[in-house]
């Protein structure tokens, strides 16, 4: 992995400066363990989760999607800790979630089995005007090709490429189509007027926000459905 040199002259000063510091590595702890970032199936609570994780990457490396990336060296003490990146890919549920069952130290919870167990977050639609759905447009090539261009490494990337070539020139419906909870329908809709909604087994796995073609799905990391839809946030569905 090829890293900036810049961001590692700054890593080693922060830990040369924190070491000669008491105090220090406490307070990166707290600022890291206030960041929201979306984490692996199976992730525990944030703060429990870098006390576990030991930064070995495993959960990189069985994940067939290529799904899982690890923070960067500017990340303070959550440096080396694995992340999803929904624009680039998003989790798709594999069955018996390999990158839970390759953590050894169960940061990534061994409770947590199947997607019907997983919460990752929630997704919500940004901008319902510039949804292509919502517009009633068709996915252009050019989009299948930038969906596609997110690699096509593995054999299950080599399939996702091949059911998305075949959305060329229809109505956009990505979000849902490929929405990889089992029940579906629970978890994403297209409502009357064909913009998606989501529902209570939403689990933020983000491959809505990857293959949304006009990136105005997003995902709101270790936030629960109640917590975005149903609290005074002022968000509706």
């Amino acid at each position: 992995m090829a890293i900036n040199r810049r961001k590692f002259a700054q890593g080693v000063t922060i830990v040369a400066f924190m070491a000669g510091i008491p105090g220090a590595g406490y307070l990166a702890f707290g600022r890291a363990h206030e960041k929201d970032y979306l984490r692996p199936p199976g992730a525990r609570d944030e703060r429990e989760f870098l006390s576990l994780c030991i930064k070995c990457g495993q959960c990189v490396q069985v994940c067939p999607y290529y799904a899982v990336f690890l923070l960067d060296i500017d990340e303070g003490t959550a440096t080396g800790t694995p992340v999803i990146r929904p624009e680039i890919r998003g989790c798709y549920l594999c069955d018996l979630l390999p990158c839970v069952l390759a953590c050894p130290t169960t940061a990534l919870n061994h409770d947590v089995s199947t997607a019907e167990q997983v919460r990752m977050g929630v997704a919500i639609l940004t901008d319902r005007e510039g949804c292509l759905a919502y517009q009633k447009k068709p996915v252009t090539s050019e989009m299948i090709d930038a969906l596609i261009a997110h690699g096509v490494r593995s054999e299950q990337e080599k399939e996702l490429a091949e059911k998305l070539r075949e959305y060329s020139g229809k109505n956009c419906s990505l979000c849902r189509d490929f929405c990889p909870y089992p029940e579906r329908d629970a978890a994403i809709t297209l409502n009357d007027d064909e913009a998606p909604e989501f529902h209570e087994q939403c689990v933020g796995c983000a491959v809505c926000g990857e293959l949304c073609p006009t990136q105005v799905i997003e995902m709101m990391p270790r936030k629960t459905y109640q917590e975005i839809y149903r609290k005074e946030t002022g968000y509706e569905p």
